[in-house]
Formats: structure tokens, C-alpha cells, sequence
């Protein structure tokens, strides 16, 4: 996600004042960033106490992306025991593993989007 430009998207947003904690500005990510974009006015010129806040915030989203995937994946396991839902699973892991889009859109056919097509196919055909 730092990768891809969070730091900056969040920038376009970031409205000191706002409330973090609901809507949009609660995405994963938006509020450790927001965090970052306000501490990092108070400092003057230090790159390196910056980088510190910045690591700060990373390591908070990605304990938080942790937290986040096991209450998913919490109430998934109570769908599937309690409710006995049929669920498939897609693993889109080789598709965020390529650089080139032409790589990229082939994998996202073979790893996604067939495998959920075959599954649709199934659960029509019943």
C-alpha cells in the first residue's frame, strides 16, 4: 500500500480536524496515516524523527490489517458452522506478485476471475 502511494492518497484527503473513527476516513490505513500527516507538521526539517513517525504508523496499520483479518476470518468460520454456508476460496496471491500488466491482467484470469466464474457456473447449475 506505501508502495502504491498511500501516503500520498491519504495526503489528498487529510483534514486535520476530521473525525477518524467512521465512514471512509476509517480505511485500512486512513487513520494511522492521518496520524502521521499531524505529527508530521510539528516537525521541522528532522528527516530521520519523520521516519520514526512513519514507521510508527506502519507497523500500526499492519497490526491492524492483522486484527482486522482475524475478525474476518472469525466470521466466516461462524458462516460456514453455524449458518453451513458453502464457502470457496480464491487465493489472489500471484496476482499482487507481478509487476507488469499484461502479467498481471493473465494472472488475474487464471487466479480470480475463472475460478469464481467455474464457481458461479456450479451454483447455477444446481
Amino acid at each position: 500500500m506505501l508502495h502504491a502511494g498511500l501516503v500520498d492518497e491519504v495526503r489528498q484527503i487529510f483534514i486535520p480536524d476530521a473525525d477518524y473513527t467512521k465512514g471512509i476516513r476509517l480505511s485500512i490505513g486512513v487513520p494511522e496515516m492521518a496520524k502521521y500527516l499531524r505529527e508530521e507538521k510539528n516537525i521541522d526539517g528532522d528527516d530521520e524523527s519523520k521516519k520514526m513517525i512513519l514507521q510508527a504508523s506502519i507497523s500500526s496499520i499492519k497490526r491492524n490489517t492483522r486484527i482486522l483479518i482475524c475478525n474476518q476470518l472469525d466470521k466466516i468460520q461462524r458462516l460456514i458452522n453455524e449458518k453451513m454456508w458453502s464457502v470457496h476460496r480464491i487465493i489472489a496471491t500471484a496476482v499482487f506478485k507481478e509487476d507488469r500488466k499484461e502479467v498481471v491482467d493473465e494472472a488475474w484470469r487464471n487466479n480470480v476471475l475463472q475460478p469464481c466464474l467455474d464457481i458461479v457456473e456450479k451454483i447455477s447449475q444446481k
